[in-house]
Formats: C-alpha cells, structure tokens, sequence
C-alpha cells in the first residue's frame, strides 16, 4: 500500500474480537492508525467524532447491524467507503448491502489479509477519484462563472481525469467530452460534438427515467443516477453518473456538466449474484427463492370472486433409480431436459421453478375457469410420459403432480406449497404417475403419515417388527415346499399397522434398506431354525426392495448372512420386482448375475404388471416367475386377465421356470391353475401368514395328513 498517503484511519466495526484484533494486527503493520468499534452503534458514534478514512463492517451484530452503519455513512458522508466483511454466507445480503451503498463485500473468514487490502486500497484510491471529480466539478462552475484564465488549467484537469465528462448546452448538443469519455464510448471527439447524448442510450431505461433526470437538471438540481448506454461498437456498458447545471452571474443556466465512472463490472457482479440467488445452476429455472417471492406478489393480485391461480407441485417419479443406475451427470442432464419440457408445455405465461432435488412447482396463469386446473395438469402429465432421450438411451420418467387452487385451498404462499406437497404426496402414494387435488382430508392423512414415520424410526431398536410365514404348497404332493417372509410392525401398546401403510413409508424415507437386511437376517436364521427342528429342507422367499437391490452390496449382504446363518443357498429365494428390473442395464443384469452366481434362487415377483417379454426375461437370471394376485383373483371373471395368467403360465413353461401362483383363495382358482400346471399355489386358500412357531404346526400338521 506505498502508494497510499501514510496517517491513514480505518474503523473497523465487529462484535467478534478475534476479527477485529486481526484487522488491527493488519493494518496497524501497514502504517495505518486503526479504531474499534463492537457494534453498529459505537461505530457510527465513533465515525460523528472523528470522521475515518475507511469504514470496515460486519453485517450481522446486535445494537446495530450492519446495514444501520452503511445507512448512517451515507447520510453523513457519501464519499467515505464502506468495505463489508461478512460470515453470513446470503447472496442477497451482499446485494443488499452493495445496493445500500457499500462500496465493496468480502465474505468471512477471508483466507488471506491481503485480499482485504487490496479492496481498502481500491476503495480509498476511488474514494480520492470521487473527492477529486467533486472537486473538478466545483472548479469547473467557478471557472465558468468568473471566466478567468483558470479555465485552462482546470480543462487540463479535467482531460486527465480517471472519469468520463462531458459538457452540453441547455438543449442537450454535446460541446465537449474528455479523452476518458472516447475511451470508453468508443466515439471520438469530432463524431459526438454536437450530438445529443441520446445517441449512446440503451433500451434498458424507460422514457420516464430520462424525462425525470432532464426536469430535475433544468430546474437547477444535480441529477444522480446510473445509466447502461451503448458503445459505437455495439457493446452496452454501465456508468455511474452525475450530471449538474452550470450558472452564470445571473444563475441562468448555460450549460450541463456530466461526470461518470465506469461501474460495467461492478454491475456484472450484482448480476450475477442476483442470478445466483434466484436462479437454478443446472437448469436456469427460478429457485425456490424466486419462486416463493414471485407467488407472494401474485396472490394479491387475483381477484376473488371471479378468477383461480394454480399451483402444481410435481416430483419425478424414480429419478433416484436412474442417478443409481446410470449416474448422477446422467440424471442431471435428464434434470435440464425435464426442465425445458416443463417449460415448453406450460408456456411463457407460467412460472416453472425448479424447487428443490427432483422437485419442480408450476404457477399457471391466473383462469377464470374452475376446471382448467385439471385439465392442465393432465397435459403436463401427458408431456411427462413422452420418452426422454439421454446420450442415445430412451428413458421413461413419469411425474407424480399435486395440485392446489388459489384461493380455495389455501390462503398464503406457505399453505398453498404444504397443501400441494400434500396432494403431491398422495400421487406417489396412488402408484406415481397420476395427479391429485388437495382436500382437507389429504391433510389429515400426511399428519397421521409423518406421526407413523417418526415411530418408525423407533420400530428396529424396539423390537417392534415381526415376521410372518406364508406356506408355499407343490400342488401335485400337496407338501409345504418354501415359505415368503412377510414383514410386520406392531407399535408398542397400540394395534398393529398394515404393511400397505408402514412400508410405502419405508421406502420413501430410505429406511427399507436397513429394514430389509433386518428381514433377511431374520429370514434365512429362521429357515435354520426349522430345518435344525426336524421341519425338511425347503426354501425361503424374502422381498427385496428397489433400494435395497439398486443402492446396497447386495451380493457381499446374502453371502455374509448365509455364512453366518448356515443357509445353504439354494434355500434362498430373493424376490424382485418386475418393475425394479425394467431398466435393463449392465449394471441391473451385473447385480442380478452377482446374485446368481451365489446359488440363490432369483424370483420376478408381481409378474405381468410391467412390461416384460419373452425376449427380455430370456436374458436375466431368473429361477422363478411370481403371477401377482390382481390377476388371479380376476382370472375367472375377466377374460383379459384369464389371458394375462396363461400367457404368463406360456412363458414360465417356455423358458422352464419354476411358477407360483399368490393370492389363491377358492377351489375354482386352485382347480383353474391346476389344469394349467402351475405347480407352487400360495394363497389363503391354504393358510394366512403364519407365527413362526403356527407355520411349524401348520407343516407337521399337513405331513401327518399326507402320511394318513
């Protein structure tokens, strides 16, 4: 800082010591005189008493913030420069306290003291840039009024100066401009001399703007201002600009004197972090920031009585899966083209944000039709289930949308987003893909599912989960050959819960995973346990979730609990949903092969719900397909799904699979899957799931029946 005068004063104003003594320890080494001041307060008292040279602030303290003190500096003294030194880490902050009148930000802690004084010695050098113009300002009007040979000397000033000037007459003809103005402009003196300055504006004013600016200059008043004006090359640049009035003896006015300073990059700054604030990085949607904002001033703008505002809140359904199974920078640029097809379909009169992770919300233009909700949403929906193409791979995300109608529905910004999460939430709870409307009820079941999920957290610790065994019986021999482990949870002292309640929960929270390693612990012990009491060797079915399969080591987990357990793997039937596998990728067939190749049996449980063929089920390794219990308790009454059963009995038999039937509850079932030779029936035809210790009553019950 050799090029700064020495007796310099800086304050600097924190209420944490430690950055005050390193501030002191600093600047005190670099020659200047430095004050302290632990608040907002004190410092503005100590800047009344003895003005400093530099003012360096926080943001947040109490007895005075930050923001208090750049206020107080400029109303006492708008040359004095205002450095914020702030932890808060809140983009807005910085663009609040820049357009307040701070004159530079640095965020806390600042890696490097010399960082800090760079902008010091900048703002003090620009500071003395301003005192400077003001001065070549004052001299000008005293030259012109007293028209001395002093003129020269300050014209001088004036061609040396860091700033653009320029001078007009009272109609606005340019009469001089300085060699900072043709430098920055691009124009040189002989093309604007006697051009109004209009020439350089930009679209980015109003005409009111300027109006204002030549009413207040002609009524004898300093105009200050900024203005973004065009270069002759076409580019467009910012300048910081103070235009007054020149009088002669009279004061008549007789010319215009405008200095300006180039603040392009200072400007590209504050854009940049407003861009950040409110912007999405990956898509350049609105945030969730702007978006909140831009919905709390529409609401008082709807009327009533006679118009609806709709929000939609939409999650993509499965993202998740595709991060696991392709990657994350595959899924974000899925994310960007889900973005710009989002913004395509709802058109440019809407607001699409991308609100957080996989979660976007849609503001539609206000409708005075009730029913235009709905039929919006629906073509959104529709646009959602078209493929999506990325790095040549057809992808299919579908959405689960929920939608709220202002102002039925909700009162505020807060409400309407809760009340569309709500209604968001119950399309995935319906089976994804589909829309729902927010009612009052809605409301009433994500309480009740938010009470359910915390006691969840408990369940595993408090022994409160439970397994029961469903027989699977060989038709021919009319043995017990296998069992499913069925889940269940039984909070303390209360009744137990369904597990179409409790698991959709496990699965949305990412508990399934730990839950399910429970379960196949537990499992694959209790198979031991039977055939170690004298039941025969036969085989166990556990459920693997999605997550489960696609996030854990599954292969290293079913090894470790079979050698530890005992098991032999052959015992051991995983089952896997049709949909889990859809995607058929490398690393869906490397998982399946991995387990495979362990000795496990592979099922495809919930079979003839997706969209498998005999080509595809060709390539996996699967021991066993699983007809799934919608179909068999329809297959005597609907012709379809009596098609569905046989077509998938066809392919079991094609490809020589093992078959088993769920859901089987009436002789008529059981005699029509007979006749068709699938050989493994599971249903309440035979038994319910059973205890543990029911199921080995219930086998040496059956064997004793088979021996008579």
């Amino acid at each position: 800082m050799e090029h700064l005068s020495s007796n310099l004063v800086l304050l600097t104003i924190d209420d944490e010591e430690s950055v005050r003594s390193s501030v002191v320890a600093y600047f005190e080494d670099c020659g200047f005189t430095v004050i302290q001041a632990c608040n907002g307060c004190e410092g503005i008292e100590k800047i009344k008493a003895k003005r400093p040279d530099v003012v360096i602030t926080d943001l947040r303290m109490p007895n005075g913030d930050g923001m208090e003190v750049i206020e107080a500096v400029k109303q006492l003294d708008d040359n004095l420069p205002v450095v914020v030194l702030s932890g808060t880490g809140v983009l807005s902050d910085a663009i609040d306290a820049l357009r307040l009148g701070a004159w530079d930000y640095l965020a806390k802690p600042v890696a490097d003291l010399v960082e800090l004084e760079l902008v010091v010695a900048r703002c003090i050098e620009r500071a003395g840039l301003v005192q400077e113009n003001r001065n070549y300002h004052e001299e000008l009007e005293r030259l012109v009024m007293q028209r001395t040979a002093e003129l020269r000397k300050l014209s001088t000033a004036v061609e040396q100066s860091a700033n653009s000037i320029i001078i007009t007459d009272v109609a606005g003809a340019i009469e001089y401009v300085n060699p900072k103005f043709t430098a920055v402009s691009g124009y040189s003196r002989e093309e604007v001399i006697g051009q109004n300055p209009r020439m350089l504006k930009s679209d980015k004013h109003s005409h009111a703007y300027y109006t204002e600016m030549w009413r207040t200059i002609r009524s004898g008043s300093e105009w200050q201002g900024e203005f973004c004006n065009i270069t002759k090359e076409g580019r467009q640049y910012w300048e910081l600009c103070s235009i007054a009035p020149v009088k002669d003896d009279d004061g008549t006015i007789t010319s215009f004197v405008a200095i300006k300073e180039d603040i392009t990059e200072r400007k590209r700054y504050e854009d940049q972090l407003y861009y950040q604030a409110n912007f999405d990085s990956l898509t350049g949607l609105p945030n969730r920031h702007y978006f909140q904002k831009h919905l709390e001033k529409q609401l008082p703008l709807i009327a009533h009585d006679s118009q609806y505002l709709t929000l939609m809140v939409l999650d993509v359904d499965n993202l998740k899966y595709v991060n696991d199974t392709f990657g994350h920078e595959f899924g974000d640029i899925l994310i960007r083209k889900i973005a710009h097809r989002l913004e395509g379909v709802c058109g440019h009169n809407s607001i699409v944000s991308r609100f957080v992770a996989d979660e976007f919300t849609i503001v539609l233009p206000p409708s005075t039709a009730a029913d235009n909700a709905r039929f919006r949403a629906e073509q959104i929906r529709s646009a959602m289930n078209d493929v999506f193409v990325v790095r040549d791979t057809e992808i299919i995300v579908t959405a689960s949308i929920g939608v709220v109608v202002y102002p039925q529905d909700g009162d505020g910004v807060e409400s309407l987003l809760k009340h569309g999460e709500t209604a968001m939430y119950r399309a995935k709870k319906e089976g994804k893909n589909a829309i729902s409307f927010y009612t009052h009820e809605l409301n009433r079941q994500l309480e009740e599912r938010f009470v359910l999920e915390a006691k969840l957290y408990k369940a595993v610790d408090s022994g409160e989960f439970s397994l029961n065994f469903q027989p699977q019986i060989d038709h021919a021999s009319g043995a017990v050959i296998g069992a499913e482990a069925l889940l269940r949870w039984q909070p303390a002292g209360e009744p137990p819960v369904a597990p179409a309640v409790f698991v959709p929960i496990l699965e949305e929270n990412g508990m399934i995973v730990s839950v399910g390693e429970w379960v196949l612990w537990q499992a694959c012990s209790q198979a031991v346990e039977w055939r170690n009491s004298g039941l025969p060797e036969m085989r166990m079915s556990v459920n693997i979730s999605a997550l489960q399969f696609m996030r854990s080591d599954l292969d290293v987990t079913v090894t470790r609990v079979l050698e530890v357990t005992g098991l032999p793997p052959h015992c051991l039937c995983l089952e896997l949903t049709e949909s889990m596998i859809m995607l058929d990728s490398a690393r869906t067939l490397e998982k399946m092969t991995a387990l495979a190749d362990i000795g496990v049996m592979l099922s495809l449980d919930d079979f003839g719900t997706g969209y498998s063929s005999l080509e595809y089920l060709g390539r996996l390794p699967i021991n066993e397909l699983k007809i799934d219990i919608s179909f068999v308790r329809r297959m005597l009454t609907t012709r379809n799904d009596a098609a569905v059963v046989n077509t998938i009995i066809a392919m079991a038999q094609a490809l020589d699979l093992e078959l088993v039937a769920e859901g089987v509850e009436t002789e008529e079932q059981l005699h029509y899957l007979a006749e068709r030779e699938c050989s493994i029936i599971q249903g309440y035809y035979f038994s319910r799931p059973l205890s543990s210790d029911d199921f080995v009553a219930y086998c040496r019950n059956l064997q004793q029946n088979i021996s008579v």
